[in-house]
């Protein structure tokens, strides 16, 4: 009885948040395979059709890259003018629609786009995209 009353004040919660919450706690736990099936939640959640909930969901991906990428390029003694000025050479908004697609782990994107930094960066080559996303995808 009282498991139950907790478990339904956590749905009750869990379907009373919006935004960046909201979708944080739909991504809990969720198998790369799961990632498609949450724009059908973001439609509900929001009330959207199905194209509006994929550009939601890319650009809550979009977000979480962007911040994992700077915090491991910040790490790694990469100043911020330095990490925008690389990110505008990447197709970032690309991976970001991948990983919210189920297509490519979200860190496995992080890994691509960290690479093509460091890459652009020493002036190298700019075909990372093709073999990581062989290895990764």
């Amino acid at each position: 009885m009282i498991v139950e009353s907790m478990d339904n004040s956590h749905n009750r919660s869990k379907s009373q948040q919006r935004g960046r919450i909201a979708l944080d706690l739909e991504h809990e736990n969720i198998l790369e395979e799961d990632e498609r099936r949450i724009d059908t939640k973001i439609c509900i959640l929001y009330g959207v059709e199905a194209e509006e909930a994929k550009e939601i969901h890319a650009n809550y991906h979009s977000d979480r890259l962007y911040f994992l990428l700077r915090e491991r390029a910040r790490k790694q003694g990469m100043t911020e003018p330095t990490f925008l000025e690389k990110l505008d050479s990447l197709n970032f908004y690309s991976y970001a629609y991948m990983v919210s697609r189920g297509q490519l782990m979200e860190m496995a994107a992080v890994d691509i786009l960290y690479k093509g930094l460091c890459n652009s960066e020493n002036n190298g080559p700019n075909n990372f995209d093709d073999r990581y996303i062989s290895f990764y995808g």
